[in-house]
């Protein structure tokens, strides 16, 4: 373990399972190949030399293996595709069944599977029957309608099959019968499941809802129960961290443990002991997530060092962790939550630690302000490309929130096991831990949701590349020059190089913040706009940009456990770098069509919210901002106008459909019709003609499209925006095929996702938003075609 001979090749594996999965099969055999002759070489090379060769050999590796894990995955897909119907699935459940959500979900490694031979090995994620008494290591069989989870769906938005894989799971699906076919025996059960089941039940006795909704996530890790809401204010702070089991937890009840066993007088063998225990412990209650893993990984290394009376370095144990842990779980190399805390890890040990020595001579308060702020700073500038590469944002309350918050949760995960425990004990001898849980959470839930609340509080910062390259770059200079050379001697008298990679790194870091703030959103060129129907499932959210700015229409819906303002209209916002809207407007007062928007208001700036008569505005915001519009009123004069169609001023209805604004956008050849969910007789009455774009009324229902309604609209493209597999059997059938006739280029959102389109003076055509380099590139459209026809030259669709 001298020196830091582990980081290289850690990088190498890490690299390398992500470079895996877009090599062709003759690849790997080709670097299976490579890899012997390296190592057969290395053996007999050089030290320096041969750590390249042992470098180039891990890279191959892990790049043979992430290739051949990816086509076995494509082959076992197939079989998911030619076969749709439920089938009988026989596995072992490798993790602990989340349950707070009240929707049972388990991950199951398949050992079976009817009709599927291909699945055998592979992991699923079911839902299970309400009241479904499994446990972690149990064998199932279930009766469950599987699929592949969904490719992101949303630009910047979260992306599902990627999350998925990483996490070793292929398919996902609901069971629809389920039986446990393995008697409940064996020491797992007996031990870590029946404790995380008697912690789950002393919450739910004791604690009240808005308690355990931290506090159980905060201790085991099982996040299913907390609210759509609260969730979007952790992630607005930036904050979510403090609920993803870590550092943190394992540092602490680790610590906790050496402590007892000193007071105890136990020696240094057994404090270390202890320590690792506790990892041991806390890894089998919660479960094997990825930075909880990585966690219990050091502080087994960190024990074993200990025990052995030999230092080792920070830097080096990470990289170690992170090498093995790869190894045994190669798809955690593509997980988010892993690499975040490889990332901030990297910063603690590595910024944090040297950044604080040159302050030492300063006065007092100035040292320890810089001290108390220098973790989260650290933590932030090696994790700072990756939340710009896939969050598209900057968390700017960051800092400020976790000042408060880590002291708060440290203080509540205290009090939570301290209750755990003396409840488990004497019951009833723990009112005062749970009484402190009660206002620590309060306390905790106050320091997030104002964090969130303030302007802006993720900035977006776009899509482009060069902001996370630039960010990686300036982390990895400042990592290597902070964690100094290993010998004692040369770290009084750093060399050039580290003084010089230190000025460029925080060059390259505060420019990269300079450029996030000051970044341009994406727009289109004066001469055209977008329409983007954004898939927020069974609802409507349309955004049209404009050179001046962009609008959007309806914000999809919105329930207790999902938001699409949260989940897919700020992502998509933040994606494009637009930190303001110039008007909101919603057409009608159904929560499909309205459920985003508080969530989205509350996060983004709107100079106009524009509603149909009688709507009422979302809570919270200034009545300034309101109007109210009906037919005939313009909502945007210069082009392309916006002209409200329907409902005439005044109207009332049974049916909130009936009376849903419709608005014709653009004019000439170039217009387009966003019907909301009014039916086929208004769609007939409402003088619109010959669109190049129908946004289809009431997610394609049976009475929207009708015959003479399309004769005269003859759209050229139809934009359907429907959930996939929606309770409702939208879209209809009759109407699908009414649109087929009258010639409209037919697409969903339920099957290919977002759907872009942009229009010009010369016609319409479709982008393909997951390929499309650039969208600020404009390109030459084609002639208008012909009714039912596609446009020359567009790009292919997906």
């Amino acid at each position: 373990m001298g020196g830091r001979s582990a980081v290289a090749p850690a990088i190498a594996i890490w690299v390398g399972l992500c470079a895996g999965p877009s090599l062709s099969t003759a690849a790997i055999f080709v670097w299976v190949g490579v890899v012997v002759a390296l190592s057969a070489l290395a053996m007999r090379a050089g030290p320096r030399f041969a750590t390249v060769l042992l470098c180039v050999a891990c890279f191959g590796s892990a790049s043979a293996r992430g290739a051949a894990q990816s086509q076995r995955w494509r082959r076992a897909e197939a079989d998911l595709v030619l076969d749709l119907g439920a089938r009988w699935v026989r596995g072992v459940v490798v993790d602990h069944p989340w349950l707070e959500s009240g929707e049972p979900a388990a991950i199951v490694q398949v050992l079976a599977a009817e009709r599927a031979p291909r699945l055998s090995g592979t992991r699923v994620r079911l839902w299970l029957p309400v009241g479904a008494e499994i446990e972690w290591g149990d064998r199932v069989e279930a009766l469950a309608a599987l699929e592949a989870p969904a490719a992101r769906r949303v630009p910047g938005g979260f992306d599902a099959e990627a999350a998925a894989h990483a996490q070793g799971v292929l398919a996902q699906g609901r069971a629809l019968a389920l039986r446990r076919i393995s008697p409940p025996a064996g020491v797992a059960r007996a031990t870590v499941v029946r404790w995380r089941r008697g912690i789950e039940e002393i919450f739910r006795r004791r604690l009240s809802a808005q308690a355990r909704e931290i506090v159980t996530p905060l201790v085991i890790g099982d996040r299913s129960g907390v609210s759509a809401g609260l969730t979007g204010s952790f992630q607005a702070s930036g904050l979510t961290h403090l609920l993803a089991l870590s550092g943190l937890h394992v540092v602490w009840m680790a610590g906790v443990a050496r402590g007892l066993v000193a007071l105890l007088g136990g020696g240094v063998v057994a404090r270390a002991c202890a320590g690792a225990a506790c990892a041991v412990l806390y890894l089998g209650i919660a479960g094997p997530l990825p930075s909880l893993v990585r966690a219990a990984g050091a502080e087994w290394l960190l024990a074993w060092a200990r025990a052995r009376d030999r230092a080792i370095d920070p830097a080096q144990a990470l990289a170690a962790v992170a090498a093995f842990t790869l190894a045994i779980a190669p798809g955690w190399a593509q997980d988010l939550g892993f690499q975040l805390s490889c990332a901030a890890t990297l910063g603690l040990v590595t910024i944090g630690a040297g950044g604080g020595r040159p302050l030492g001579a300063g006065s007092r308060l100035t040292a320890g302000v810089w001290r108390s702020m220098l973790p989260t700073l650290a933590a932030q500038a090696t994790a700072l490309p990756l939340l710009i590469a896939r969050f598209h944002a900057l968390p700017w309350t960051t800092l400020g929130g976790n000042l408060l918050a880590v002291p708060i949760c440290e203080l509540l995960l205290a009090a939570a096991w301290l209750g755990a425990l003396l409840e488990a004990l004497a019951p009833g001898a723990a009112a005062f831990a749970f009484g402190a849980c009660e206002a620590l959470s309060m306390a905790l839930r106050w320091v997030v949701t104002r964090a969130a609340a303030a302007p802006v509080a993720l900035w977006p910062t776009g899509h482009g590349a060069a902001l996370p390259w630039l960010a990686g770059a300036g982390a990895a200079a400042l990592a290597w020059s902070l964690a100094g050379p290993r010998a004692i001697e040369a770290r009084s008298r750093p060399s050039p190089a580290r003084w010089w990679a230190r000025l460029l790194g925080g060059f390259a870091i505060a420019l990269t913040l300079l450029l996030a703030a000051a970044t341009r959103p994406s727009r289109p060129s004066a001469d055209r706009w977008w329409v983007v129907v954004l898939d927020v499932g069974q609802g409507d959210a349309i955004a049209l940009g404009f050179a001046d700015g962009w609008w959007l229409v309806d914000s999809g819906p919105a329930s207790a456990r999902t938001d699409a303002g949260r989940l897919a209209l700020l992502p998509f916002f933040r994606w494009l770098g637009v930190r303001r809207l110039g008007t909101v407007v919603l057409t009608h007062a159904h929560l499909d069509h309205t459920g985003g928007a508080a969530a989205l208001l509350s996060s983004m700036a709107a100079g106009r919210l524009v509603l149909r008569g009688g709507m009422r505005a979302p809570p919270g915001l200034s009545p300034a901002i309101v109007r109210f519009a009906a037919a005939g009123d313009t909502l945007r004069a210069c082009s392309p106008a916006i002209v409200v169609r329907w409902p005439p001023a005044g109207s009332r209805a049974r049916d909130e459909n009936a009376i849903s604004m419709a608005l014709e956008v653009g004019e000439g050849a170039s217009h387009v019709l966003l019907a909301a969910d009014v039916d086929s007789t208004i769609e007939a009455s409402l003088g619109v003609r010959d669109v190049a774009l129908l946004k289809v009324a009431h997610h394609g229902a049976g009475a929207s499209s009708g015959a003479s309604a399309l004769a005269a609209l003859r759209p050229q493209f139809a934009a359907i925006s429907c959930g996939r597999h929606n309770p409702f059997g939208h879209p209809d059938a009759g109407a699908l095929e009414r649109l087929t006739r009258a010639g409209a280029s037919v697409h969903r959102t339920d099957r290919e996702g977002t759907l872009w389109f942009e229009i010009g003076p010369r016609g319409i055509r479709q982008i393909d938003w997951r390929s499309s380099p650039s969208l600020d590139s404009p390109t030459a459209l084609a002639p208008a075609p012909a009714a039912g026809r596609t446009l020359a030259g567009a790009p292919a669709r997906w």
